[in-house]
């Protein structure tokens, strides 16, 4: 008995021993939560800041209207001038009629409507009726109506009688805008982007012209109305849907509309687009990377002035990412010799493995097992998001309406760490909200005139889990009144809207100098806004692109100088930031306005002749290959070659004109029939090494007005795996950005050469699939493709299909070479012993390139004897050389005896060349009839007009 009640008392010890233990554990968990809990309410406070609230914030109204962007708003000052109508002409009439039979249609769609509003009038009865008949909304509607119709009406009696050519100026877009100027097509008389009904969309139009005070084709600019139209409807039933009872926000993610727009930077349409789909009768928050780094960074700790972080200058970043953040011209690439062979290797190891991990991050970021921000920083974000988009209803508006977050800048957020952090916790934060009944969506947008491939890469990216919509945007339209001045400024929407967006850049910045200050935004706006309107180039930084954080500090600071310090300093600032110049000009860079004004003088545009390359920006923001490319680019205005410098017979500058300059000079007739479908896309130059192949492709550019884009084998070859293939498809793009433009192959023997003749090198093969298969993609561009080579025969077949036009360039026969030494010797003094003729019949298979050899050898054998002349001399007087040299015959004749010609007529590649001309030139067609200056073997007999043997 003893001993079990011995054992019971053991087990009750133990059993109250656990239960404190229990006990203890207990109160250690609650303490750690109230730890937490803690901790989680011992965040700072967030306050939004009121600027952000006036500016970004839209609490919608009934009686209000739209609230256009700053840039929208003052390109509303400009004249835009209307010329439609042709003089009355056979290709004229049928263009007038397409034009006549819109707006007739929209004459008599206003009319009807006239008629409808007039009903109404007529009908009203009640107190209510006669009310908001009486109210300025209804009278504003009939007043805009009938401004439609007499607008239209002008514009129908025009196009019944093109002969006034009448001009129309505008400051707003009338609603008819983006249907004649951007969608109608004046060579096929055609709407081109209706694809329901013409007559719907003109009704969009309409509808939006009545109850808005600017229409819809001025405040989306360029943007497609039916694209619009199906993309607003698209976000009003997201906002209205309602988040299903199976929905988890901590495991769910709720797709949202992305717009993507191309061939414009600024985010003035982005945010005028997201505005009039609001105006449906939805709040609205304005969110982009800028105003996310100022918000965000500013509760983190980090500030635009002194502690600059990844979170407050993620707005550059992504304005460096666009494409649109001014930066220092760039230094050509230096290409690696053999001896860095080594270094290149370390670097390009540790390159590709920062990348490897950055993406590693990227992925680990989207699967959620990644955070680049500590716990206690991700609770102050998803604190001060939180707080963002309840800002909508923190005014004391209506809760039960719903709320369209727009965000901008989204496809550069998402290509940095920190940006794709912030919009996963912005997405997940809206989604909770949805999940707890809130009607709120996100509609993303982003802007970038010239996507790179990885803006374009991270917009793919996108589109997998995202409704995501692309457009292009061409904002200039219509032509200047004529009364427009020259030294008036022109600027389109895209420099205003850096203009404005500059600005808001230094207001920020003042603020974050001085945060207790309130800024005075009116002096601000009148102080800047003078560089907005100015003719003068050097003042047109604010209009160039967004200004780097180091220039706006710079801006910011002279502006708060003038409120505290001495008044006007601040306008002498700006005048000392002008005067400079670029701040970083290239080395050797001589002037600081060579950029704006071409400072070259004429001496030296001659001396450099053709070879001077491509230094001006380019059209478009360049890839690392297409920027190695670039060194082969020659623009039009440095070409200087013309088919007058270059002999050869009329039927070969025929051919290359019908080829080439044709289709580039008159596009309009390649946009119809079979030329629109199909066009012969290359021509093979093939002859005699120096014979004047490189000259004609200069001569075929220049007189078509296009650049020059000259590659060989050396330009494309790589050493690494792959990057040959990067090259080749560079090529085309860059001819596409620089269009038109003219691809001149050099030595394409050595790029394009039989895949059969390497057989044991499978990347030749790998090149040669690259080549035709961007090959194939080049006939949506203005460009063209010159391929030259001596030896023909070694060409790819798939290669010589592709040209099905071969233009032989042969030697010069005795007239010819006449006629090329005349040329050459033009600005030479020739003594009465020379004789051209004499010495064209001397010299037969002596090519273009070794007669000029010849004519210097002459030159510089009279130097040399002028040279031997002065040290002769032993009068008093010092020798005076004599001030143009007079080239003799026995010049001549030592250069002749210097000079061989460098073709002989039992050469294996002129036979070979020969041969393929029988096969595929014009030889085949006719044996005595060929674009070249004739074939060597016409003749059995040999002499001194067609054939030199040196023995």
């Amino acid at each position: 008995m003893r001993q079990r009640a011995d054992a019971v008392a053991s087990a009750a010890a133990a059993d109250r021993q656990k239960n404190q233990q229990l006990n203890k554990m207990a109160k250690q968990r609650c303490k750690s939560r109230q730890t937490r809990r803690k901790s989680a309410s011992a965040l700072p406070p967030v306050e939004i800041p009121n600027v952000f609230l006036e500016q970004n914030v839209t609490i919608h109204e009934e009686a209000s209207q739209p609230r256009l962007p700053q840039a929208l708003i003052e390109d509303a000052k400009r004249e835009k001038a209307s010329r439609l109508f042709l003089a009355p002409s056979t290709d004229a009439h049928a263009s007038n009629e397409a034009i006549e039979n819109y707006f007739g249609m929209a004459v008599e769609k206003l009319l009807l409507r006239n008629c409808e509003l007039a009903t109404e009038f007529s009908r009203r009865q009640t107190e209510e009726d006669k009310a908001r008949w009486e109210s300025p909304e209804t009278i504003a509607r009939v007043v805009r109506t009938w401004d439609m119709i007499l607008d239209a009406s002008w514009h129908l009696a025009d196009a019944l009688y093109p002969t006034r050519q009448a001009e129309y100026v505008y400051k707003k877009r009338p609603f008819w805008w983006w249907h004649i100027h951007k969608d109608f097509d004046h060579r096929s008389n055609t709407f081109r982007d209706q694809f329901v009904s013409l007559s719907i969309s003109l009704d969009h139009n309409l509808t939006a012209g009545e109850h808005l005070d600017v229409s819809l084709s001025h405040a989306l600019a360029g943007f497609h109305v039916d694209t619009f139209v199906a993309i607003r409807n698209s976000v009003i039933r997201e906002l209205n849907a309602n988040a299903p009872t199976n929905f988890d926000a901590k495991t769910g993610k709720r797709p949202i509309h992305i717009l993507s727009l191309s061939g414009y930077g600024g985010k003035a349409v982005a945010q005028s687009i997201a505005t009039h789909i609001a105006f449906g009768g939805f709040h609205l928050i304005h969110l982009d990377a800028q105003d996310l780094s100022v918000l965000v960074g500013e509760y983190l700790g980090q500030h635009w002035a002194y502690s600059r972080g990844a979170v407050s200058m993620m707005g550059f970043r992504a304005a460096e990412l666009n494409g649109k953040l001014v930066q220092d011209p760039e230094i050509a690439i230096r290409h690696v010799s053999e001896d860095d062979d080594m270094d290149s290797e370390s670097v390009l190891s540790a390159r590709v493995a920062a990348a490897g991990n950055l993406e590693e991050d990227f992925q680990k970021l989207k699967q959620g097992g990644f955070e680049c921000f500590g716990k206690w920083d991700t609770l102050k974000i998803d604190k001060i998001l939180g707080q963002i988009i309840q800002s909508a209803n923190s005014n004391g508006s209506s809760c039960g309406r719903p709320v369209l977050l727009h965000l901008h800048d989204v496809v550069e957020l998402s290509m940095t760490l920190e940006g794709s952090f912030i919009l996963a916790r912005l997405r997940a934060l809206v989604d909770i909200a949805w999940q707890n009944g809130a009607q709120i969506a996100i509609f993303a947008t982003s802007s970038c005139e010239t996507p790179s491939d990885e803006y374009q890469n991270a917009v793919r990216d996108l589109a997998f889990g995202d409704f995501v919509i692309s457009r292009h945007l061409q904002l200039n339209s219509g032509s200047m009144p004529k009364s427009y001045r020259k030294s008036e400024l022109s600027a389109d929407l895209q420099t205003t809207d850096y203009f404005f967006e500059n600005i808001q850049n230094i207001r920020r910045m003042m603020q974050a100098l001085q945060p207790s200050s309130q800024i005075d935004v009116e002096f601000v706006e009148n102080t800047l806004l003078e560089y907005l309107r100015t003719a003068n180039t050097h003042k047109s930084n604010f209009r160039r692109g967004i200004l780097p954080i180091p220039e706006v500090y710079h801006l910011a600071q002279a502006l708060n100088s003038n409120s505290t310090d001495i008044e006007g300093s601040a306008r002498s600032a700006f005048m000392e930031r002008f005067i400079m110049g670029p701040l970083r000009p290239l080395p050797g860079q001589k002037f600081l306005d060579e950029e704006a004004h071409g400072h070259i003088s004429a001496s030296e545009t001659q001396s450099s002749g053709e070879d001077v390359k491509s230094e001006t920006r380019a059209p478009a923001k360049l890839n690392e290959y297409e920027k190695r490319i670039q060194s082969g680019l020659i623009n039009k205005e440095n070409l200087r070659t013309t088919f007058g410098d270059v002999h050869v017979p009329p039927e070969t500058i025929t051919a290359l004109k019908l080829l080439t300059s044709l289709a580039l000079v008159r596009p309009d007739a390649f946009s119809y029939g079979i030329l629109a479908a199909d066009k012969i896309p290359g021509c093979l130059l093939y002859g005699p090494p120096g014979t004047g192949k490189t000259m004609l492709a200069k001569a075929v550019a220049r007189e078509s007005g296009a650049n020059m884009l000259e590659i060989s084998g050396a330009t494309i070859n790589d050493k690494w795996v792959g990057e040959s293939e990067k090259l080749i498809r560079a090529v085309f793009t860059l001819a596409k950005k620089y269009s038109p433009c003219v691809v001149f192959i050099d030595e394409a023997d050595s790029l394009l050469a039989n895949r059969s003749m390497f057989s044991n090198r499978p990347s030749h093969r790998e090149h040669i699939n690259q080549f035709l298969k961007e090959w194939d993609g080049m006939e949506e561009t203005n460009a063209f493709i010159m391929v030259a080579t001596n030896r023909p025969f070694d060409l790819d077949d798939a290669v010589l299909r592709r040209l099905p036009r071969k233009l032989l360039v042969d030697l010069p026969l005795r007239d010819d070479r006449a006629a090329i030494l005349q040329l050459l010797l033009r600005d030479e003094t020739l003594d009465d012993s020379v004789s051209i003729e004499r010495y064209a019949e001397r010299t037969p298979y002596y090519s273009g390139s070794d007669l000029k050899n010849v004519c210097v050898a002459a030159a510089m054998a009279a130097v040399e004897e002028e040279n031997e002349m002065a040290i002769k001399h032993t009068g008093p007087e010092p020798f005076e050389y004599p001030k143009k040299r007079v080239l003799r015959k026995e010049h001549f004749e030592n250069a002749l005896g210097q000079i061989p010609a460098s073709i002989s007529e039992d050469m294996t590649s002129l036979k070979m060349i020969r041969k393929f001309d029988e096969e595929y030139g014009n030889r085949r067609r006719a044996k005595k009839s060929s674009l070249g200056f004739g074939n060597l073997d016409q003749k059995l007999v040999p002499d001194a007009d067609d054939a030199r043997i040196r023995r």
